[in-house]
């Protein structure tokens, strides 16, 4: 029983060890540019739920950045915010665009937020 114990306990260090360091090798900074002159707001999107997280807090102004830490294969949604004088969106009907960018295996990435709310990932 105690070696049965011994080996269990081996099994769950080693597991615990290999997905620490995958996380590790994972973990990527991403710098994200809005040029598209709108105010932006960044949400992650759990990958099972569909959950959106909202990352940026409170907003990503035109002309502004920011750097986001995450992991590879982690989705982001761009979302366009309404303006603050006249309340609504610049996409057709007024509508509010929405683009995504997915984290991939390179490091010290760069996202552009473009006109009309297109995300341009750049590695």
């Amino acid at each position: 029983m105690k070696q049965l114990l011994q080996i269990t306990l081996l099994l769950l260090t080693q597991f615990y060890l290999f997905h620490l360091t995958h996380a590790v090798d994972s973990a990527r900074t991403i710098q994200i540019i809005n040029d598209s002159g709108r105010r932006v707001d960044i949400h992650w999107i759990h990958p099972q739920t569909g959950e959106m997280v909202l990352q940026s807090t409170p907003d990503v102004l035109n002309g502004a950045s920011m750097d986001l830490n995450s992991y590879v294969s982690h989705t982001f949604q761009v979302r366009e915010l309404p303006a603050k004088k006249s309340g609504v969106c610049g996409g057709e009907n007024e509508e509010c665009r929405v683009d995504h960018f997915t984290v991939n295996q390179n490091v010290d990435q760069i996202v552009f937020v473009r006109e009309r709310v297109e995300v341009e990932h750049t590695d």
